[in-house]
C-alpha cells in the first residue's frame, strides 16, 4: 500500500505545478481504448498526462521549454 501512497503524493505535486499558471490551451488524445493523453499548455510551458486504464496515477511530463504558441499543434 505504500506504493500507492507514495504515487499519489507524486501526482499531487505534479498537479500542484499548475497552480499559478495560465493555462491557454488543453488537448486530449486516445491512443486505444487502454491509454490516453491529456496536453496542458500554459503560459509557462506544458504539461502532459498520460493515463491508462491499469495505472493508479498518470504519468506527468513537464515540458517547460515547449510554450505552445496559438495555433500550433501538440
Amino acid at each position: 500500500m505504500t506504493g500507492l501512497n507514495e504515487q499519489t503524493k507524486e501526482c499531487k505535486e505534479a498537479l500542484a505545478k499548475l497552480v499559478g499558471k495560465k493555462i491557454l490551451e488543453i488537448d486530449f488524445k486516445s491512443y486505444d481504448d487502454e491509454c490516453w493523453r491529456v496536453y496542458i499548455n500554459t503560459d509557462k510551458g506544458k504539461m502532459v498526462m498520460t493515463f491508462c486504464k491499469k495505472w493508479s496515477c498518470p504519468v506527468v511530463e513537464m515540458r517547460e521549454d515547449a510554450c505552445l504558441r496559438e495555433g500550433e499543434d501538440f
